[in-house]
């Protein structure tokens, strides 16, 4: 049966990682079916191999689209002319979408906020959109402006999908309005939900930080100041860092400041080849959505250290699981790691107990439940 729904999936990121997961795999599982699917990426985007062989097969179309720039001597001329008589740089991606003529856009946004004109533009041209919102910042709060255009888009959206409970309460906080057509929803990860690694049978102790190198973010920086003090250093304890980001010089001389000999820096590693060597994760994020790397490492039967901000909490039982961090400051990281270092011959159990507690948590396949979402969506269109 022919299905002539038509689908546009965007995102407003220009950087692949874990925020590309749901919308990329959702796409592909509603390949499978007769649905029209376009998806429309920024040019310093990389897809995927999986999308781009998806093109190739004519399952969907692909578009990119960058900011346009304007030639030297309309530049020029822009100097001269009135505002309204200046030339603008044209926004092929609305282009691409008013020729799809989509019955749904699909906008994925790294933060609460990214698509907001794209939903404006939506809705002044008539299309249906869902929202779907990875992060949410409570330090950046939106001006009045920007309120204003939250409220208008989250509001006329036909669902609003958040990845952690957090998110979207502080979302609503930020509008002051409760938002009847929310959801939350979870993110794919990158090991197998049957998946049963061995705990590493280690004379060290060895936690994994993984996480981009974005101190603004991930809050590195927070714990090498814990890692600096004298206690730390003189104990059996190693930390290892995995990713890749602007801030890897930063993380670099940091070690070097602080005369770090316990910790060591990697570039991305695979998931599974992490866990193989580390007993459990710590992550001190300044903030977060609910981030992919503890489900992976819970999965993987490890222990957990975390900040208790955004999503964090809501799958991680502190001192059973894991260990919670009432901030992301350097005093309340080592009072969580302290208490993790006393429970250090009970790694492995507390490992188990985490297996045990996510795998009720979260979905077998998160992106072949979204795809019902969305089909189950569409149809009532």
């Amino acid at each position: 049966m022919i299905n002539s729904k038509k689908i546009f999936f965007t995102t407003e990121n220009i950087s692949w990682g874990g925020s590309e997961l749901l919308w990329s795999r959702t796409v592909a599982e509603l390949s499978q079916f007769s649905f029209s699917i376009a998806v429309c990426v920024h040019e310093k985007l990389k897809l995927p191999q999986e999308l781009l062989s998806l093109e190739k097969d004519s399952k969907i179309q692909i578009f990119i689209h960058s900011n346009s720039i304007l030639s030297i001597w309309k530049r020029m001329l822009n100097r001269f002319l009135p505002y309204r008589k200046r030339f603008k740089s044209s926004n092929l991606r609305h282009k691409f979408i008013l020729d799809f003529n989509p019955d749904l856009i699909v906008m994925n946004q790294g933060f609460n906020f990214n698509a907001v004109d794209l939903m404006l533009f939506a809705l002044k041209n008539n299309l249906s959109f869902v929202t779907i919102s990875h992060a949410v910042n409570e330090g950046l709060w939106p001006n009045l402006d920007l309120r204003k255009k939250m409220l208008q888009g989250f509001n006329k959206s036909q669902k609003n999908y958040f990845v952690s409970h957090d998110n979207l309460l502080v979302t609503q906080n930020q509008l002051g309005i409760i938002l009847d057509n929310a959801a939350v929803i979870r993110n794919p990860y990158n090991v197998s939900f049957a998946i049963d690694l061995d705990f590493p049978k280690l004379d060290t102790f060895h936690l994994a930080f993984v996480g981009r190198y974005d101190f603004c973010a991930k809050g590195q920086d927070v714990l090498l100041q814990v890692l600096a003090e004298t206690k730390w250093k003189s104990r059996n304890l190693w930390v290892n860092f995995y990713g890749e980001g602007n801030d890897v010089e930063n993380l670099k001389d940091l070690v070097e400041m602080y005369q770090l000999t316990n910790v060591m820096i990697h570039s991305h590693t695979a998931t599974e080849e992490i866990w193989k060597m580390n007993q459990g994760l710590i992550l001190t994020s300044r903030f977060e959505g609910l981030p992919i790397v503890v489900v992976e490492a819970m999965l993987c039967k490890r222990l957990v250290i975390v900040t208790n901000v955004s999503g964090n909490a809501e799958f991680v039982q502190d001192n059973e699981s894991g260990f919670i961090a009432a901030a992301p400051r350097p005093e309340y990281v080592d009072e969580a790691l302290e208490r993790a270092w006393e429970q250090r011959k009970n790694w492995e159990a507390i490992g188990n107990k985490a297996r045990e507690e996510i795998i009720t948590l979260i979905p077998e396949n998160p992106a072949v439940d979204f795809a019902n979402e969305l089909n189950y969506l569409l149809s009532s269109l």
